[in-house]
């Protein structure tokens, strides 16, 4: 993840609990999947833009999930088998559509002009499914058993942790190396010049090689 998409995540989860944090994600990514089932109505320039920047806010969000409010979760819920198995439900239905999302997304930014609505309309209808979920569950359990210490103290750490992977990511030959992190990194990366297609294989993508 580069410093300049870091730094608006810093900015807001110092600025409210990560739960509102999280919520106002899952409207923004919504709405710009909204706009891409319009994408007839929209030239290729809007539909370039738009797609970099769904790609952006929710690879901030997938990382601030997945490194933050779950971790916390876990621990908070570890003496409760049935809460700890809902939660590991949510999130293993998280990874699941991380493979599919990426395709659509890197597919989308290269080729603009070839943006699928219908493929845009199902990601929303997936995500809103995920985040109502979420919602639903997650949040009052995170406000029930989270301390906002232990709260501010895993978001100190993700932010570090941020820092750390712009640093590691400043030449295109360390983002191609860092393709390896793919759990990390699937979304979050632009697409690189001269690079093919992501192939499908199981539940991993991996990249076609230059």
């Amino acid at each position: 993840m580069s410093s300049e998409e870091s730094l608006p995540l810093t900015r807001a989860a110092s600025a409210g609990t990560l739960v509102a944090l999280c919520a106002e994600q899952h409207r923004v990514i919504l709405q710009f999947l909204t706009r891409l089932s319009r994408a007839p109505e929209l030239d290729l320039e809007q539909r370039r833009l738009c797609v970099q920047r769904l790609r952006q806010r929710l690879s901030r969000h997938i990382q601030l999930e997945r490194h933050v409010l779950y971790p916390l979760l876990r621990s908070a819920l570890q003496g409760d088998p049935h809460l700890s198995d809902q939660i590991e439900r949510l999130e293993q239905h998280l990874r699941d559509q991380i493979p599919e999302l990426t395709r659509f997304l890197h597919q989308s930014e290269r080729t603009p002009q070839q943006v699928d609505p219908s493929a845009a309309l199902h990601f929303y209808r997936q995500l809103r499914a995920q985040f109502d979920q979420e919602e639903k569950i997650l949040h009052p359990l995170f406000a029930q058993h989270v301390s906002p210490e232990a709260e501010q103290q895993q978001l100190r750490l993700f932010r570090k942790r941020l820092q750390a992977s712009a640093a590691s990511n400043r030449s295109a030959h360390s983002r191609r190396v860092a393709l390896n992190e793919l759990e990390r990194q699937a979304i979050t990366r632009p697409v690189l010049p001269n690079e093919r297609f992501w192939s499908l294989q199981g539940n991993a993508v991996q990249m076609a090689a230059p």
